[in-house]
């Protein structure tokens, strides 16, 4: 059915297959091979997709920072649809690297647990690090929302200007050329919440497709330093890819944009865009599963062009069909996601 917030399926849905993208790709960029199909193929696949998890939080942002709400309601409400999945997620990953990548019967008790330990602190798989990070900004929300109210739109604007500074000062890359500024109130995920906040109520006398011309700018700019880095270290170096950095936020910001710009808020959502949206927790939550089994039997069938594309496709239908199960099992949809 047609919302007013039908651009936040729409981007919602982008956000998802980015994420399925960027890991059936990344394999490529570990061998690197500076004249090489596979690893030019992906560099590009992972330059346009590395907005994906800044998207999700801008999501979170526009959808949550308007609302007027008590903080341990808050908490209530979202906190615990969090926590459940979390349990369950790490549970099975869990598992599934003791089956996939150890002898269990030749591990010891003190390994066991440490390895436990370990996962269950960091992330039983390496995707599941945006759990520990949107906890945390599920935990920051109530409090910015009540600074977010008493701010002008201008006020917003500095923040987002000294959140994009503190990209750069607070990178340790740039330590020996910057001055070490503590701009850490304004720095990482948080900064996210605010420009998707910012974003959805602000509007922009531009032409409509203008976003879409500064994404592909900022996505080929971040193709050419990935490269020339890469090259110049004779090693993969995915320094332009980190989520919080001013390239990927400025093609999370272009993208946002233009989809907000372009999507008609008077009319029904196509019915498999609404599959995917009322999915897409779930759909990040799985994912790797599947496509960890799919991507090696595609492999064998497909060049590397039409590896990745395929088996993004294969992995989605596959999550969207192993979530839809969960949920039909008793209790599955409190920890589906």
């Amino acid at each position: 059915m047609a919302t007013k917030n039908n651009y936040i399926s729409y981007l919602r849905v982008i956000a998802t297959v980015f994420v399925i993208l960027i890991h059936a790709s990344t394999g490529f960029l570990n061998r690197f091979d500076a004249d090489g199909f596979g690893w030019n193929y992906a560099n590009w696949i992972n330059s346009a997709t590395r907005c994906s998890v800044p998207i999700f939080v801008m999501l979170s942002g526009a959808l949550l920072l308007r609302k007027d709400e008590d903080t341990f309601v808050f908490y209530k409400k979202r906190i615990t649809k969090l926590l459940y999945p979390f349990a369950f997620w790490t549970i099975i990953y869990l598992t599934y690297y003791f089956y996939r990548y150890t002898n269990f019967n030749a591990l010891s008790t003190d390994k066991i647990v440490s390895i436990t330990q370990d996962k269950i602190l960091h992330g039983s798989n390496a995707h599941l690090w945006y759990l520990y990070m949107i906890i945390g900004m599920y935990l920051a929300i109530p409090y910015l929302r009540k600074i977010i109210n008493q701010v002008s739109i201008r006020e917003i604007e500095i923040f987002l200007m000294l959140w994009f500074a503190s990209m750069i000062l607070l990178n340790k890359h740039y330590y020996p050329v910057v001055p070490k500024f503590d701009l850490s109130f304004f720095s990482g995920y948080l900064g996210y919440l605010v420009f998707g906040y910012y974003l959805s109520i602000k509007s922009f006398n531009w032409n409509k497709y203008l976003p879409l011309i500064g994404y592909i700018v900022v996505s080929i700019f971040t193709v050419y330093m990935t490269y020339n880095w890469s090259l110049e270290s004779n090693k993969y170096i995915p320094h332009w890819y980190n989520y919080v950095f001013p390239n990927t936020a400025l093609a999370a910001g272009f993208i946002f944009l233009f989809i907000k710009n372009i999507t008609p808020q008077d009319t029904e959502l196509p019915s498999w865009l609404r599959v995917i949206d009322e999915y897409s927790f779930g759909i990040y939550l799985v994912h790797i599963l599947p496509l960890n089994y799919l991507h090696p039997h595609v492999s064998k069938y497909m060049s590397t062009l039409w590896v990745v594309p395929v088996a993004t496709l294969l992995t989605l239908v596959s999550s969207i069909g192993i979530i839809y199960v969960l949920r039909k099992i008793p209790y599955g949809k409190y920890v589906s996601g």
